[in-house]
């Protein structure tokens, strides 16, 4: 605190408000790198370079979203074998998983828990903002709560996945703090492939998670 106020000090009131802001909005892009909402680090960083254009904190974050994102899409388009600990011809994981919940600390933990495992994970915290990610990705398997507090429902973003072309066959995975019966049935109805309880315990979400891309890379095996 004490370094804070050394910095501050010198500055008109003006200028230690948009410092203020500036460390505020940096410290909310350093929280979605976390949760994997790389989109909305990158709009963040814009509204810190209104503020400060030559912000040296905000072009190592830039950077650092860049070279995530760069990574991703390489890993999940060319799906090319590499050399693991030096050994030729083990393939490393390049399965990507999209989580899709309002509550940023599930994100964070989530998509901490996956990167343990080998997977690849990115995050969203809405509808909207699953849809804008998937414009850039193309997940092996989406995570989505059930109910969102506003705007449209986890099975909406079902129904958008499975009539885009291209998505019919990505595997989805509801979480509910409660699944009651008519949650049941209509992700029975539906096609859901599995639906997990919040709080969520990592070990099923990952034995759930590996399942379903077994049985898709089966199924396109067979087909």
């Amino acid at each position: 605190m004490i370094a804070e106020d050394d910095d501050l000090q010198g500055l008109t009131p003006a200028e230690a408000f948009r410092r203020a802001k500036v460390d505020h909005f940096l410290q909310h892009v350093r929280d979605y790198t976390d949760m994997g909402r790389y989109l909305a680090g990158l709009k963040t960083l814009d509204t810190v370079f209104g503020l400060d254009a030559s912000n040296e904190e905000g072009k190592v974050l830039k950077g650092a979203i860049d070279d995530l994102v760069a990574h991703i899409l390489k890993r999940t388009t060319n799906g090319k074998r590499e050399k693991a600990d030096g050994t030729e011809g083990r393939r490393r994981r390049s399965d990507l998983v999209m989580i899709v919940d309002q509550d940023e600390r599930l994100l964070i933990s989530l998509t901490g828990t996956l990167r343990r495992y080998g997977f690849m994970a990115i995050g969203a915290s809405s509808y909207e903002e699953a849809l804008e990610t998937f414009s850039m990705f193309r997940p092996e398997v989406v995570i989505s709560e059930v109910n969102f507090e506003t705007g449209p429902k986890g099975f909406d973003l079902y129904l958008w996945l499975k009539t885009n072309a291209g998505n019919q066959d990505v595997p989805f995975l509801f979480l509910a703090t409660r699944i009651d019966r008519e949650t049941l049935i209509a992700g029975k109805r539906f096609g859901v492939d599995d639906l997990i309880m919040k709080p969520v315990d990592d070990d099923v979400v990952i034995a759930s998670v590996i399942n379903c891309i077994s049985r898709r890379k089966t199924a396109q095996i067979r087909s």
